[in-house]
C-alpha cells in the first residue's frame, strides 16, 4: 500500500479509514478511525525503519506482528482501529 499526501481539508473533513502519510515526525502514515462512537486519529509505522520488502522479513514482520493483544486481550491484527492492522496494510 502505498501512502499518498494528506489533502488540504484532512483536518476538517477527517476521512474514516483512509491512510495517508504521517504528519508527525517519526511515523510513516496516519488514518482516522471512530472508536466508542468519537473520531481518533492514529500514527503508525516506523519511518526510521529501512525498507525490507523482501519475502522473507514480510513473513517474519507478520508472524511477530500477528500475536499483537490489545488491553482486553483480543489480537489487533484485524482491528481497524489499531495501529497495528494499519501497519501490516502498510506492508
Amino acid at each position: 500500500m502505498a501512502l499518498t499526501k494528506a489533502p488540504e481539508n484532512f483536518k476538517t473533513d477527517k476521512p474514516l479509514y483512509k491512510p495517508y502519510k504521517s504528519s508527525k515526525a517519526g511515523k510513516d502514515g496516519m488514518v482516522y478511525v471512530k472508536r466508542n462512537g468519537a473520531k481518533g486519529l492514529i500514527h503508525f509505522g516506523d519511518s526510521s525503519m529501512a525498507n525490507n520488502t523482501s519475502a522473507a522479513a514480510k513473513k517474519s514482520y507478520m508472524a511477530r506482528s500477528g500475536g499483537i493483544k490489545n488491553k482486553e486481550g483480543k489480537l489487533t491484527k484485524n482491528d481497524k482501529n489499531s495501529a497495528n492492522y494499519w501497519s501490516r496494510r502498510n506492508w
